[in-house]
């Protein structure tokens, strides 16, 4: 199994209501694909975690990227992992300001660079936690 985090920019005329079409897609196309995870949005940017079996999440992963709602997609961490952190969500969603994107803010600019376990788990656990409150 496998956990994937990626960053991309929704195009200008991105709306609520695509937002509530992409949620209901791919909640029931999860589901049916094993996959759990979290979709972060705000200030015309997007953050996804997407978690499950690896071929699973990297076929996921490949039509996300063919989506022409966004642009600039780009993987900030992958890693395995064994045990879900997102295992009551086929796709929660986080609507955040810019400011909340902050603290990932140091995963991308390290993209280039291996991103330690430890910091990228402590950032899957924030979304967690504003998951719940939500």
């Amino acid at each position: 199994m496998i956990r994937l985090l990626y960053c991309s920019q929704a195009k200008p005329d991105f709306t609520k209501e695509t937002l509530d079409e992409i949620l209901l897609i791919s909640r029931k196309n999860n589901s049916t694909a094993g996959i759990t995870g979290v979709l972060v949005h705000g200030g015309g940017m997007f953050m996804q975690v997407l978690e499950g079996p690896e071929q699973q999440v990297l076929r996921t992963y490949m039509k996300i990227l063919d989506d022409k709602r966004h642009t600039d997609s780009r993987i900030i961490h992958i890693s395995p992992v064994k045990e879900r952190l997102f295992d009551n969500w086929t796709m929660g969603v986080i609507e955040a300001e810019p400011l909340t994107f902050e603290h990932v803010a140091k995963l991308r600019a390290r993209r280039l660079e291996s991103v330690t376990a430890d910091a990228f788990y402590q950032v899957m656990r924030e979304f967690n936690a504003m998951l719940v409150k939500t």
